[in-house]
């Protein structure tokens, strides 16, 4: 009877310990879910926040540009409605742009609607005249509202005032307006969609007028206890995001009950294990809340912090800079060449080649510095506490070293450089959006500037943003408009002088700024895309140009035009080039394609395939730009080219610099022992040329000859006169040079 009694006991205790246990750890597994879901919300909220600031800052940005306008002008503001249309195409989410003059609405677009605001005083009879008279007396940017707007929609009012100088004084112009629409800007967030999936929310801000809290936007159902907030800053004051998402672990709760009586029923006379379950379940509870909370903060390859974590750091970092009057610099970094790394060798060593990337940064900078993995190949970096701008810089340079040493990777080693955007705080922001668009915006111009290099913002590059805004929707229009046009650059045998083939250049006829070179625009036109069309374009039209040969009785000569490495990577590129080499009835040997030697290099085993494809349709195929690449001669081989094209870079010297004639000399005996011919391009001096044609040089090119031509004088341009003259004149035809040719 006591044993039985004993027994009893110790099967009530291990039934009772299971339970208990059971119990806890649904409870743990619930405030898992809890927290799990509270980090989700606390993202939500802050993207949708952050969507919400960066949209009403740009659209705001309207007034900087009015103003900056009127004060170029001085006042004197013409084409108006033609500039604010420009501005509300380029930026989006305005409603309408004005101009208030000493305060009284004078000119609004559009007009359509709007017109009971012509002659308005903001500063009498606006019920929002506070915002207005505040806005002169901080020389600031302010905005009312939002209120419900005589249009019947609700909205905000941003006011800039415009300040002059007459006599070295400034004086108070007036104001330029933007007028927003709430809906219009809660449209480039994803509230809808979210409020779809479940979610609630509610925009609020301190009403100026009664300090209460004014709810002006708010999903259709009610937010639910477990909420998170978000602040957004507008200007001259703070809006708050208010998200909640209902959750029901009612359902958890009873199938962890339920659960815990079977373990503890079936495993009650396991006293051992029994007495030992409790405390597995605390550890494996522990081990799952660290790894969330890693997660949450920290990138998973690297360690280092993630985006959400290092934004708000920054922020937190920036609050305590300003409370403490420090400065503080912040790095936005980007691998050179991680791509064709990543691509070549495989995603494994791509993530060595980060994680050791990462272990550099962190090494370079101090302990108190924040490093963060932004995504991808970028990082951030933010230095406390700088005392001046020498010193990020001299930051900016130990990373740049570090980064650039030899990286080993599992079968070899690899080097990568680092384009590098420094931003200062407070004197080019107070924000992190701010700043982390600066630094952006500063990457991107050292990547502009050759990369591996390091550059501080400036105000200059938000304006180059804006014009590169500008330019590809220009470029765009261009496309569609057809506002492009061929010239062509005879290319010389400089044996006996005859023109051998040219070389078709882009140009771009501006229907405001006129005709443009490829400098302008091209770059554009590589980053967006539009390149692919352009260059198909330039195809056709340097097609027609040998139709046009011949029909007109001359003799016909190639036409050489540059491919983009865009063209390059489309799949049907080639197919697409033997259509229309049949539509136009164009013999293929009459079309040579230019491939620039770091094309070539970027992607060997795509390049060689399409080559070969053009090969066989019995397209020419040259080498542009030789020199500057990182090819070698016995690469080389392996691609069935024509023709090589020395660099300009090397001819420019030629007359100064004997490095580069035995440079030039070198590369044309060793290509011509590849059977190929040379081209040398840039040729502008007598003294070129005859070095040139002394050392077996095929072709030249360049002003010597003739500038680029357009079609008309292509077609009755024959050769370079004083080449025929200094070999013989045997060949009439060479040396009838017309007026269209020559050197202009």
């Amino acid at each position: 009877m006591p044993t039985f009694r004993l027994s009893s006991l110790y099967i009530l205790m291990a039934f009772v310990c299971i339970f208990a246990a059971g119990v806890y750890y649904t409870h743990l597994s619930i405030m898992a879910d809890r927290k799990e879901l509270r980090l989700l919300m606390e993202e939500v909220v802050g993207v949708q926040a952050a969507a919400i600031e960066r949209r009403l800052t740009r659209s705001l940005s309207s007034t900087y540009i009015l103003a900056q306008e009127v004060r170029r002008s001085n006042g004197q503001f013409r084409d108006f409605d033609k500039f604010a249309e420009e501005v509300i195409q380029t930026l989006g989410g305005v409603s309408n742009l004005q101009l208030a003059p000493n305060g009284i609405t004078e000119r609004i677009y559009p007009l359509a609607g709007n017109e009971k605001g012509i002659g308005h005083n903001l500063l009498r009879h606006d019920v929002r005249r506070k915002e207005a008279i505040q806005a002169i007396e901080s020389k600031k940017l302010t905005l009312a509202g939002p209120f419900m707007l005589v249009q019947g929609r609700m909205g905000m009012v941003g006011r800039n005032p415009v300040f002059l100088e007459q006599n070295g004084d400034p004086y108070f112009w007036g104001f330029a307006t933007a007028l927003i629409y709430l809906d219009d800007l809660l449209a480039f967030t994803e509230l809808d969609q979210l409020q779809q999936k479940g979610y609630a929310y509610e925009l609020s801000r301190l009403h100026p007028d009664t300090g209460k809290v004014d709810i002006f936007a708010r999903s259709t159902s009610g937010l639910d206890k477990q909420q998170v907030a978000k602040t957004i800053r507008v200007p001259n004051g703070e809006w708050t995001i208010t998200m909640s998402r209902p959750a029901s672990f009612t359902l958890p709760v009873v199938l962890g009950i339920i659960f815990s009586l079977l373990i503890a029923t079936l495993f009650a006379l396991l006293m051992r294990r029994i007495l030992r379950e409790p405390e597995r379940l605390r550890l494996l509870v522990k081990q799952q809340t660290v790894q969330l909370e890693h997660l949450a903060f920290n990138d998973d390859l690297t360690g280092l912090a993630n985006r959400r974590f290092f934004t708000e750091q920054l922020e937190r970092t920036i609050l305590h800079c300003q409370r403490e009057g420090e400065s503080l610099a912040l790095m936005y970094l980007d691998l050179d060449d991680f791509k064709r790394i990543n691509d070549s060798t495989g995603h494994d060593d791509g993530d060595r080649l980060l994680i050791e990337v990462a272990l550099r940064l962190r090494a370079a900078v101090r302990k108190s510095d924040l490093v963060g993995r932004l995504g991808g190949d970028e990082f951030a970096v933010v230095l406390m506490n700088i005392k001046r701008a020498d010193n990020a810089r001299m930051m900016a340079e130990k990373i740049i070293a570090s980064i650039s040493k030899p990286i080993k990777l599992a079968q070899h080693e690899a080097v990568v450089g680092a384009s590098i955007g420094i931003t200062l705080a407070p004197e080019d922001g107070t924000s992190s959006g701010e700043l982390m668009r600066n630094a952006d915006l500063a990457m991107y111009d050292s990547k502009r500037a050759g990369k591996n290099q390091f550059s501080f913002y400036n105000p200059k590059m938000q304006e180059q943003a804006l014009h590169a805004i500008h330019l590809e929707e220009e470029l765009r229009q261009a496309v569609c408009r057809q506002e492009f046009a061929l010239m062509f650059q005879p290319i010389i045998a400089l044996e006996h002088g005859r023109t051998e083939k040219f070389e078709a250049l882009l140009r771009w006829n501006h229907p405001q700024r006129g005709m443009q070179a490829p400098g302008s625009f091209i770059d554009t036109a590589e980053q967006t895309g539009l390149i692919v069309p352009i260059g198909y374009w330039v195809i056709e039209a340097a097609c027609k140009f040998v139709r046009r040969q011949m029909h007109s009785g001359h003799k016909v000569r190639p036409v050489a035009v540059n491919l983009s490495v865009c063209q390059l990577r489309e799949a049907d590129f080639a197919d697409r080039v033997e259509a229309l080499l049949i539509r136009l009835q164009i013999p293929p040997e009459l079309l040579e394609l230019e491939i620039t030697e770091s094309m070539l290099m970027e992607n060997v085993d795509l390049a060689l395939v399409l080559i070969e494809h053009l090969k066989r349709l019995g397209i020419r195929i040259s080498i542009d730009d030789f020199g500057t690449g990182y090819s070698s001669l016995s690469q080389l081989r392996q691609f069935p080219v024509n023709s090589l094209k020395i660099d300009r870079s090397f001819v420019r010297d030629l007359e100064s610099s004997p490095i580069d004639r035995q440079m030039v000399e070198a590369i044309t005996a060793m290509v011509h022992k590849l059977d190929l011919k040379v081209v040398a391009e840039g040729i502008e001096t007598e003294q070129q040329m005859r070095f040139l044609r002394t050392i077996g040089c095929d072709y030249g090119q360049g002003f010597l000859f003739a500038r680029p031509l357009a079609t008309e004088q292509a077609l009755h341009y024959h050769g370079h006169a004083s080449l025929a003259r200094n070999n013989t004149a045997t060949d009439t035809e060479t040396c009838n040079l017309t007026a269209a040719g020559g050197r202009t």
